[in-house]
């Protein structure tokens, strides 16, 4: 066997690894737990205190038009993800800020549509790690700089090809169902808002798929 098709097999074989286990396997940065849900009222089945539920989901849903994906027309979007899962992106002030530690306060969203279109927040993700079991105490303790977590409650999408992901609006796949899970810090941060490309967060889930499909 030459050198050249050993590389070449080697190669093969780093980018069959899945995107998820990429993101965990990073050397030098300790992963974090945050918790994942569709909705606050499952978050609250999971024994976490409905009302940091509701406060998480409410920073998540505040930074959903700052960071939320961009597209040109609606079918572009829906092309990504699903029809009805698409809404009017509005107009983001000059000054706006991305909250990227941890719930920072932004600046208020002007409510003139932008022309342009984002999918709809399909879940979000607790940074703040909620208080499962409702230990005491710890309910009533407010984030401060020395114990907030290094990752924002955010919004997460799902795209049309994959259904089963939650994703950043930066497309970074963070777990395949609610609860629990370890995450980078640096693999989360939330972004201002970009143009994505048509087809973007749905290539990633069709190449698995044709990958799959070709054997």
């Amino acid at each position: 066997m030459s050198k050249t098709f050993k590389r070449s097999k080697t190669a093969r074989l780093i980018m069959m690894v899945p995107a998820a286990s990429m993101i965990l396997a990073g050397c030098g940065e300790k992963p974090v737990e945050v918790q994942v849900f569709n909705s606050p009222d499952e978050c609250a089945a999971y024994y976490n205190p409905p009302a940091e539920c509701k406060a998480a989901f409410a920073e998540a849903a505040a930074l959903h038009p700052q960071v939320a994906p961009r597209y040109a027309s609606k079918q572009e979007c829906e092309t990504d993800f699903g029809s009805g899962q698409c809404e009017t992106a509005p107009v983001l002030a000059a000054n706006n800020t991305v909250a990227a530690n941890g719930g920072e306060q932004s600046q208020p969203q002007s409510q003139q549509s932008s022309g342009f279109f984002m999918p709809m927040m399909m879940g979000f993700m607790a940074g703040q790690m909620l208080n499962r079991g409702g230990m005491a105490g710890a309910a009533q303790q407010q984030p401060t700089a020395a114990n907030r977590s290094p990752v924002a409650n955010q919004p997460l999408y799902k795209s049309r090809d994959d259904r089963s992901t939650f994703r950043t609006a930066t497309n970074t796949a963070v777990a395949t169902q609610p609860g629990a899970t370890s995450i980078k810090p640096s693999a989360v941060q939330p972004k201002p808002a970009t143009m994505a490309r048509r087809g973007g967060f749905g290539a990633q889930a069709a190449k698995r798929s044709s990958s799959s499909l070709g054997g």
